[in-house]
């Protein structure tokens, strides 16, 4: 039998050297490759194929990265079953949107030992318990969140159109159109730039 080659990404060291031994002597898969950042993960994918990710919610500094990440593989290596990983055992919308960016299933850290489990079942494609239902429970509540002018918005700064431009070709205000975008932002509660979210809202589905 193949044994499945892992990645694993995570920025706490003690935490993956730990993880690396821990699992060292599994028959049905092999850790080939450790990254503790986006870019670094993304890097090696370049270089290398893998059949499951073990991927932590936090990398570094930046807020929710590896759901980013999550989200960013599973449109470009769809094959790639990723598995989430985190000590975030009291935000249920991390846990949800886990699933809409991509993850095949979510291991909290406090339950590693779960994990060759977990992999198994993703090498076996079997379907989990609550992947495929929380994924439509959470696009369906983001869906809601747009109204076709925002999608039409959102499409048009993918287009690289400014906020100046859009106004112009509706002929309404530049601060009409700054208004609406705030309203937008303020509907994800999102920080980061429109871009950002537009982008992401496309690789859910939701300006389709």
């Amino acid at each position: 039998m193949v044994r499945a080659k892992v990645m694993l990404v995570e920025d706490d060291l003690e935490w993956s050297n730990g993880l690396q031994l821990y699992f060292s002597n599994e028959s049905d898969f092999e850790i080939v490759s450790c990254v503790a950042t986006k870019e670094a993960c993304m890097s090696a994918l370049e270089e290398m194929s893998v059949d499951v990710i073990l991927m932590d919610i936090i990398l570094g500094d930046a807020e929710a990265s590896g759901l980013d990440a999550a989200l960013d593989i599973s449109h470009l290596y769809p094959k790639i079953k990723i598995i989430m990983v985190s000590s975030l055992d009291n935000d249920d919308e991390v846990f949800n949107e886990a699933f809409l960016n991509g993850a095949y299933d979510f291991v909290y850290k406090s339950e590693f030992e779960q994990i060759p489990g977990v992999i198994a079942n993703a090498m076996k494609d079997q379907e989990t318990k609550y992947g495929p239902r929380l994924k439509k429970l959470v696009y369906d509540k983001k869906k809601k969140l747009l109204n076709p002018y925002d999608a039409l918005l959102l499409k048009l700064i993918l287009e690289g159109k400014t906020q100046q431009e859009i106004a112009d070709m509706n002929s309404v205000s530049l601060s009409a159109v700054k208004k609406h975008v705030s309203r937008v932002l303020a509907k994800f509660m999102w920080s980061r730039s429109t871009r950002e979210l537009a982008e992401k809202c496309q690789k859910w589905g939701l300006l389709d």
